[in-house]
């Protein structure tokens, strides 16, 4: 009885490995993280803003050519509203941008269509 399960344990994990294989090479991305953005609140408060950058991994020896800035401003119902622009360089063929902030669990994403060399996002922080 121990044997039997032993091997159609051994059995499901080959099937998982050579069944896993196929699927794993279609999905190629590289994702890099950029340095995070600090940013001053109207009330004069620091917030951070991460970005995580996802492109094709062929593109990734072009990663340190990405640029990113941001902006904070009142949004007119006592939060504040972070605007963010990743500038994508030409030769990155695309780019998949999420930026975020951690503390408010705030978040936007988005990419580059054709042609775009900017992906720019909004957070909407609520008031703290």
């Amino acid at each position: 009885m121990r044997r039997k399960g032993v091997l159609v344990g051994a059995l499901a994990a080959g099937m998982l490995v050579i069944g896993g294989q196929g699927a794993a090479t279609a999905n190629v991305l590289w994702c890099m993280g950029d340095p995070p953005i600090t940013v001053v609140t109207p009330g004069g408060h620091y917030l951070t803003v991460n970005n995580m950058i996802y492109m094709s991994f062929s593109d990734r020896h072009n990663a340190r050519l990405i640029t990113d800035d941001a902006t904070a401003a009142a949004d007119g119902h006592g939060g504040t509203r972070i605007t963010v622009h990743v500038y994508i360089p030409a030769k990155v063929r695309g780019a998949f941008v999420v930026s975020s902030n951690y503390r408010y669990k705030v978040q936007d994403s988005g990419g580059t269509r054709k042609g775009d060399r900017v992906v720019t996002l909004t957070l909407d922080v609520p008031a703290s």
